[in-house]
């Protein structure tokens, strides 16, 4: 499969240019500053496109009727109810009191999912395609601050790390710690499930949420759809695909020898070859192209990333 070759070339080609251990912060105080200040000049009104069921009060069409802006329908009075929301056409049209039921208005919450598994840690050129991922969930995270959301996530890593949601400056900002955790080198793929993850949020959150998958998608197939399709009719979706300019294109480096763990082979690739990089290139567009697919039958907006983009926002729908 292309993404066992694409791993290969991870082991094959030269780190990333970054100029820290791998014990490092894979962000510092002066990157999330400045995500920080990209995110307070970044706001600006956006469409919400499912009811919420979250408690707190904001300006999102929510499940719950009450008091709001939305007229919804009308009901007979019952004691209690206040005058001020008499419904008083139909009450004199009827000869029964009616009062007017709105459409509440409340806050949805944020849920990123944070993939730092394996192959992730690959870098050719500028960054870490894991460190261009913290980049865009620190940036939601700060966005999540200026509009006074709650927001929580899980990390994909050797083990799968659940991120309690948080509200408020300061334990958003231990969130964002957590984005930017180290990430040295993994000697082995982890055995932690995007699939599985995907099947265990969408039992506790809460319907209305906005979520963004943030990944390679390497263990991405059409066996996805199903749970894709039934986390975008709960939750508000957006998948951003992080990449490496060499995994759509092979550079020229040679000889290598790649190594086939499914069939336990091992093959030599001539990668000066100007047919083996236009074959690559073939099966890398397909590869990206069903990922692509699987989502838009899944009906979630879906974007590309690139790890050498500094614009983060002129690439990806933000809230």
């Amino acid at each position: 499969m292309l993404s066992t070759f694409i791993h290969r070339i991870h082991q094959t080609l030269k780190p990333s240019s970054e100029k820290k251990t791998t014990h490092e912060p894979i962000l510092g105080i002066s990157d999330i500053h400045e995500l920080q200040n990209r995110a307070e000049s970044y706001m600006h009104e956006s469409s919400h496109p499912h009811e919420v069921a979250h408690r707190q009060h904001g300006d999102t069409r929510s499940v719950y009727r009450g008091h709001g802006l939305d007229y919804e329908e009308s009901r007979l009075y019952e004691p209690g109810d206040e005058m001020r929301f008499v419904n008083w056409r139909l009450s004199a049209r009827t000869g029964k009191m009616y009062m007017k039921v709105f459409r509440e208005e409340r806050r949805p919450s944020m849920f990123i999912l944070m993939d730092k598994r394996a192959a992730m840690r690959f870098g050719s050129h500028s960054r870490l395609k894991v460190t261009q991922a913290a980049r865009l969930s620190c940036l939601l995270a700060c966005i999540a601050i200026e509009k006074n959301i709650p927001v929580g996530g899980v990390l994909l890593d050797e083990q799968t790390e659940w991120l309690p949601e948080c509200q408020g400056e300061t334990a958003i900002y231990s969130l964002i710690q957590s984005f930017a955790m180290p990430c040295p080198p993994l000697a082995n793929e982890s055995r932690v499930s995007l699939q599985h993850t995907l099947k265990v949020t969408l039992n506790f959150l809460t319907p209305g949420s906005i979520v963004y998958l943030i990944s390679d998608f390497q263990d991405l197939d059409e066996s996805f759809t199903a749970s894709l399709l039934e986390f975008s009719s709960r939750h508000s979706v957006t998948a951003v695909n992080i990449f490496d300019q060499h995994e759509m294109k092979l550079p020229s480096i040679g000889n290598i020898n790649l190594y086939d763990p499914a069939t336990d082979s091992e093959h030599d690739l001539d990668t000066s070859s100007d047919q083996v990089r236009r074959t690559y290139e073939h099966l890398a567009s397909a590869h990206f192209g069903s990922i692509k697919e699987i989502f838009g039958k899944a009906n979630i907006q879906y974007h590309e990333l690139g790890n050498d983009i500094d614009d983060i926002e002129r690439a990806v729908s933000l809230p």
